[in-house]
């Protein structure tokens, strides 16, 4: 999904851009959720409860607190957001670099510019997706970096997740872990980052230094169990994932 919020105090503005979105959306047959906010504080107050966007838009020149301060505030808070502002008067490019915004749209919105910016958002999206595996419990939402991921495993009705830096354990179907992780390609063309060693246990090849008939070693000392007839088919994908890795 998606996730785009605008702000804009112009309610036939923030209409306008609102269908131009939604109009890409369409086009590009992208799962779309779009909130529309008439002012800062209206944001502030209503979308702290909701999972992050991916993209904000906001007009800068708003009464009141201004897309600008909207923006500063939510880079302190650690929002890591794509920004876009839209603004009448181009003067607020060194203001826009302080808080990462990726560009600035002269008002009158222009389809054309719009949709290019949107198509290379969605593109990053995509490209983070391949690189993060979401951990989500509520409304609480952790992005934890793919080639951390040492190994999870199935402990009754909870997942337990080890990385180089930490563990989390979390009450979730396993099985939906394990197809959201295997699913994600390592980046290295075709090669699959994850592998099953049993039922309920997924190990990240790029951690495993040595492979045996029933265990492998891993590169922080521990090690895990291989289930019988795993081997040959283990051992392929440790071979592929680094001959992969040296192309």
């Amino acid at each position: 999904m998606f996730r785009i919020a605008i702000c804009e105090d112009e309610k036939i503005v923030l209409d306008f851009e609102s269908s131009l979105v939604k109009k890409w959306a369409e086009e590009h047959k992208c799962p779309l959720t779009v909130d529309e906010y008439i002012s800062a504080e209206q944001f502030l107050f209503e979308s702290e409860d909701k999972n992050p966007y991916d993209v904000l838009i906001f007009d800068i020149q708003m009464k009141g607190i201004n897309g600008m301060e909207l923006a500063k505030k939510l880079r302190h808070r650690g929002c890591d957001s794509i920004i876009i502002f839209i603004t009448g008067v181009p003067d607020y490019a060194i203001e826009g670099y302080e808080v990462g915004a990726i560009r600035y749209i002269l008002k009158p919105v222009k389809p054309e510019i719009l949709n290019s910016i949107l198509d290379s958002a969605y593109q990053t999206k995509i490209k983070k997706a391949e690189e993060y595996f979401v951990l989500g419990q509520g409304t609480d939402r952790e992005r934890i970096l793919l080639n951390s991921i040492i190994y999870t495993e199935a402990r009754g009705h909870y997942v337990f997740l080890k990385t180089c830096e930490f563990e989390r354990e979390w009450k979730s179907s396993f099985s939906e872990v394990a197809k959201a992780l295997e699913n994600t390609n390592s980046g290295l063309q075709s090669a699959k980052r994850f592998f099953c060693l049993r039922r309920g246990l997924l190990v990240n090849l790029e951690h495993i230094k040595r492979i045996t008939r029933t265990e492998c070693l891993l590169d922080n000392e521990e090690v895990l169990p291989v289930a019988r007839g795993v081997y040959k088919d283990l051992n392929e994908a440790f071979i592929n994932y680094y001959s992969m890795a040296e192309k």
